[in-house]
């Protein structure tokens, strides 16, 4: 027993760390007699730690745990953001050290194995952790059926634009592809650059052109399941090829050496004006104005052939999980519920632009407004990455890169065959 336990543990490590090389997902672990929880001197206060990867919200995270101290002062949370949050989790969890809460994503692919080993705490039909959750986006949080994190908001993806040099060559937002075309096509008559691209990091690469997939392709993730799994080929697909091509087709309206420009500098050339347009994910827009906050930006879905099948790229972005056996699970309960209130839902939103799924919060935040009525509204969908491994994500964004860089499409279509075919465990 002692070995499976080990071996289990070993398991559940290469996952989180092979993980740990992209971004997008976090893992839990079981913990017994762990540093999960402490009390001070005289036993008063029960002290416990929230791990989180998203240093980017840590002091909105800090300002709703303040509020929720002020009604349970018997109980202290620090949040806890080290640097390689997720290896050093993984290490947590394979000492039996687990933290009292951790932050998530629901549909990275490594949250598979973990729930396969019990790692998670099973939380599904726990009403009062779920009562105030939007109910379509408690299924939408569940991994392999189940509901293993209770979600909080939504990050997605759209295409983040100047709105002022929008009105000064009086265009309107594009509904279909092809006037978001028409609109790069006035764009660059006018001797702007429609588009910023940061192609020497093929991780972006790979994200957007995973959004595209999406969108284009019905049940992208299934369709990957299958070839994964030899049932299709990505030959077969047209629609891949069609995607391939857009991918070329929109570099003809952006900047002189994408190759060369890193997520860093198209936020620096877009708060300075110098783009148009940009797509990746909302979290960028929030840069840009950091960058430049009197500069006037807002974000609009990429669009679909056709305006009724626009959608946007969404998942769960802020999740929370408690480690299986957990032996403050009731106090970190507590306070999963308490950031469920519509009160803590409307801060959380307010202060970091993302989109609440908590029922009653109003998405208030200018620069996602559009895209969060989408979401809300139920025009979403995943990305065509949701199931695949670090190494298949790796391993399709640098062959994008390479088609960018002058790989022909027939040879791109032949090195996705070779990193998706027959690849499942």
């Amino acid at each position: 027993m002692k070995k499976r336990h080990a071996l289990k543990k070993i398991t559940l490590l290469g996952t989180v760390v092979a993980l740990a090389v992209t971004a997008g997902c976090s893992a839990g672990g079981e913990t017994g007699t762990g540093k999960e929880a402490t009390k001070d001197n005289k036993g008063k206060k029960l002290k416990l730690e929230l791990m989180s990867n998203k240093t980017d919200v840590t002091e909105t995270f800090n300002k709703v745990i303040a509020k929720f101290q002020e009604k349970n002062p018997d109980i202290e949370i620090e949040v806890n953001a080290p640097p390689n949050m997720l290896k050093v989790l993984a290490l947590r969890i394979a000492n039996d050290d687990a933290p009292a809460l951790f932050t998530v994503y629901p549909s990275a692919p490594s949250m598979r194995q973990p729930v396969k080993d019990g790692y998670y705490a099973d939380l599904t039909g726990d009403k009062t952790l779920f009562n105030n959750v939007i109910p379509s986006f408690v299924d939408f949080s569940k991994t392999m059926g189940k509901n293993y994190t209770v979600p909080y908001a939504l990050e997605g993806y759209g295409v983040t634009y100047n709105v002022d040099l929008f009105k000064e060559l009086g265009l309107s937002i594009p509904k279909t592809y092809t006037e978001l075309i028409q609109v790069a096509e006035k764009i660059k008559a006018a001797g702007k650059t429609p588009f910023l691209f940061p192609d020497k990091e093929y991780s972006v690469i790979r994200q957007t052109t995973a959004a595209y997939l999406g969108l284009d392709i019905p049940d992208a993730s299934q369709y990957f399941d299958d070839v994964i799994n030899g049932k299709k080929h990505i030959a077969d697909n047209q629609e891949v090829r069609k995607v391939a091509q857009k991918v070329l087709d929109l570099r003809k309206y952006g900047q002189k050496d994408p190759l060369g420009t890193a997520q860093d500098n198209v936020i620096r050339d877009m708060a300075a004006g110098k783009g148009a347009m940009f797509f990746h994910g909302m979290w960028q827009a929030v840069a840009i104005k950091k960058a430049n906050p009197s500069l006037n930006v807002d974000i609009f879905p990429f669009p679909a052939e056709k305006a009724e099948d626009t959608k946007v790229a969404m998942q769960v972005g802020t999740a929370l999980s408690i480690p299986k056996n957990g032996k403050n699970n009731a106090e970190a309960k507590k306070f999963m519920e308490f950031f469920s209130t519509t009160e803590m839902g409307q801060m959380y939103a307010d202060e970091t632009g993302n989109i609440s799924v908590i029922q009653g919060v109003k998405p208030n935040y200018k620069e996602n407004k559009t895209i969060a009525e989408y979401a809300l509204s139920g025009k979403l969908y995943r990305a065509a990455d949701t199931n695949w491994t670090p190494a298949m994500q790796d391993d399709f964004g640098k062959a994008t890169q390479e088609l960018i860089s002058g790989l022909t499409i027939d040879d791109y279509m032949k090195k996705l065959e070779e990193i998706f075919y027959k690849k499942g465990n």
